[in-house]
């Protein structure tokens, strides 16, 4: 499923939702979509179920803080805002991992893929869930600190949503930030709502070590690319190219070249642009090709990219874990963190043919 919107104000801003007293709650409502539109799955104590999510700067080292990481059913009798089923802020989890202050299992400043210890739930595609981050008992000053992604009154989310309990439900203006794994190693995601780890930028130039950077783009049909899409700080001339045979062998097949003049842009200062002109390659099913930026001279330029908690989570995103974010000087192109990163930098596709006759709109992946 595609992100929400292509701008860096999504990502380079995010919000900790502190957890600090007996009986509060951090929670996220939406719809589950299962990577490659499957299901049911199940989500117990066994085999590779995991709830995923991130964890600022918090303290969690005093025995007697009981917090709870689970997923429940969504109330439909009462709000809004949008809520657990509960009892007086008590959420009912299905199923839940169980963790003691200083017992571990809580990370700060990182992604957390906690492993329920109890429960089950068995959850169809499209189906309405809350995640709880639940702290039943505080112990000393610790405090959990659950991260969401930033938003404003233009992006406002109603679904899927954020919310807080603590003496009475209030809902958050921030997008989801989590994801679930089955016990079948199947990956689910909130319709619409946002994964991730960490956001950064790739300042370079023509003189830098490194010449191009960009992301690996592989579709599973055969369609059209029309043009080339990022959001990026344009200080200098550029060109945007795709390559074919990207860790082989890399040739052009497609580029324009860019005036930094005629993009609204400045330095370091991101916006979002697109450009058809010097396109119109086809692409074949199934095979990895690579869309790059790359500086013309010794003025710098600066592209944005966001990270993922594990490399899988880049099937909540087009291209799914085929498109991740890679680099070179000369040569060959070789992934970014472990596969982790994605730049904000894309194809506009269309023409798309599963083999069943017709074509499809041109879209950004």
């Amino acid at each position: 499923m595609p992100m929400r919107n292509l701008s860096p104000f999504l990502l380079t801003n995010t919000t900790d939702l502190g957890l600090g007293g007996t009986n509060v709650m951090a929670y996220m409502i939406g719809q589950i979509w299962w990577e490659g539109g499957g299901g049911p799955h199940t989500v117990d104590n066994t085999l590779l179920s995991a709830i995923g999510w991130y964890n600022g700067n918090g303290t969690f080292n005093n025995a007697g803080t009981s917090f709870k990481v689970g997923l429940a059913s969504v109330d439909t009798s009462n709000g809004p805002n949008g809520r657990p089923v509960n009892s007086t802020g008590t959420p009912t989890l299905d199923v839940a991992a169980v963790y003691t202050g200083g017992g571990g299992g809580v990370t700060n400043n990182a992604w957390n893929e906690s492993v329920p210890t109890t429960g089950t739930k068995t959850i169809a595609n499209g189906d309405l869930v809350a995640v709880c981050f639940y702290m039943a008992t505080r112990g000393g000053s610790d405090n959990v600190q659950v991260r969401g992604i930033s938003t404003n009154n233009a992006f406002n989310s109603a679904m899927p949503q954020v919310g807080i309990y603590n003496a009475g439900f209030s809902g958050q203006n921030l997008f989801t930030n989590c994801a679930i794994r089955a016990s079948d190693g199947a990956r689910g995601y909130f319709i619409g709502g946002q994964v991730s780890a960490a956001s950064s930028s790739q300042t370079w130039n023509n003189t830098s070590g490194t010449k191009e950077y960009g992301n690996i783009i592989q579709l599973p049909y055969a369609c059209k690319a029309y043009g080339a899409i990022y959001v990026a700080g344009v200080g200098a001339p550029f060109d945007l190219v795709l390559y074919s045979d990207p860790f082989g062998t890399p040739t052009a097949q497609a580029s324009v070249s860019v005036d930094e003049n005629t993009v609204f842009s400045s330095g370091t200062t991101s916006s979002a642009a697109m450009f058809t002109t010097g396109f119109g390659y086809s692409l074949a099913a199934n095979t990895p090709y690579a869309i790059a930026m790359k500086p013309t001279s010794a003025g710098n330029m600066t592209l944005q990219y966001f990270s993922f908690g594990v490399a899988g989570h880049q099937t909540s995103v087009p291209c799914g874990d085929n498109g991740y974010a890679v680099s070179r000087n000369t040569g060959a192109f070789s992934a970014q963190n472990s596969q982790k990163d994605r730049f904000w930098l894309g194809l506009l596709v269309g023409g798309g043919d599963t083999g069943g006759g017709g074509g499809g709109a041109m879209i950004g992946c």
